[in-house]
């Protein structure tokens, strides 16, 4: 059995962090962008490339948090690691609900993630479908269960809740607001 450290749940924590910021950083480059054509849709071909580049980016942060605890003989630190070896004992039951929420939304991305993100399976890429789609305000729900997730396991290791990195979001905007100016 894999004990989970400190430094393990800390790591964690971070990984989850990050898929957070990539996706509050694509969201807010384009999804929340009240005037594109002011900032960073003043190059039409570039905005869309840099809209697919941040977009796969962020589903592969997320397809990374759900690998298997155990491919072969190594381990990957994901959610299901965290889960398997993080003896949860009288907390499984709300651990579990938690990561149920987590994978509403991870069975909508999961074809994404094995026919386009991780692979370019043929038929996927000669049919050129989207994959991957779910319903307005999953991602959000995603990432509130994911932010509870983590503070479940800050807690236990750590001590306290894990807030996710919040200024992202101001960052994306300070960067508008210079390509706005310029």
């Amino acid at each position: 059995m894999n004990r989970i450290s400190k430094d393990t749940a800390i790591r964690f924590c971070e990984l989850c962090n990050w898929a957070y910021e990539t996706w509050v950083t694509h969201r807010f480059l384009f999804d929340e962008n009240k005037t594109p054509e002011n900032n960073i849709g003043k190059s039409p071909a570039f905005t869309i490339r840099l809209a697919f580049v941040t977009q796969e980016y962020c589903l592969q942060q997320i397809a990374k948090l759900h690998d298997p605890a155990k491919q072969g003989n190594s381990l990957n630190l994901t959610i299901d690691y965290m889960i398997q070896f993080g003896e949860w004992n009288n907390r499984r039951n709300e651990i579990e609900n938690i990561c149920a929420i987590l994978l509403q939304l991870w069975d909508r991305l999961r074809p994404a993630r094995n026919k386009a993100l991780a692979h370019n399976d043929l038929e996927t890429v000669m049919a050129n479908v989207p994959l991957g789609n779910f319903p307005p305000g999953a991602d959000n729900e995603y990432f509130e269960a994911l932010q509870a997730f983590v503070n479940e396991v800050h807690e236990k290791w750590v001590g306290g809740p894990y807030p996710f990195n919040d200024l992202a979001q101001a960052d994306v905007e300070e960067f508008l607001a210079l390509l706005e100016r310029g």
